[in-house]
């Protein structure tokens, strides 16, 4: 956005005050932009998977208890009211949001990094 008219501005300023082209220097700033928004869009492509691990880490859990209802469990009763459950509700939802956040930060790392 805001680069494309900076650069839209330094051509006009450059063919006015100087004479230059204002159409070859329209022409390169053309270029560059498709360059940057091309380069965006494989990044995007390339933390596709990325992404899609987080939200399946995210859901995940909803469906271990779906799954613990249909073969006849009673998943919640057991997560929330013996200490074997309460334990494993506690280090899988560590586990989970340490997870979700090591994705995250890998994804903004590599969107930061471009």
């Amino acid at each position: 956005g805001a680069e494309g008219l900076r650069g839209l501005a330094a051509c006009w300023w450059v063919a006015v005050d100087h004479g230059a082209g204002l159409a070859a220097g329209l022409d390169r700033l053309e270029g560059a932009l498709r360059a940057e928004r091309d380069q965006r869009a494989d990044l995007r492509a390339q933390l596709a998977g990325a992404r899609a691990t987080a939200v399946m880490l995210a859901c995940l859990p909803a469906f271990g208890l779906l799954l613990g209802v249909a073969l006849g469990a009673d998943p919640l009763h057991v997560l929330l009211h013996t200490g074997a459950g309460l334990g494993c509700l506690l280090a899988g939802g560590l586990l989970e949001g340490l997870g979700v956040w090591w994705v995250a930060r890998i994804v903004r790392g590599a969107e930061t990094a471009s």
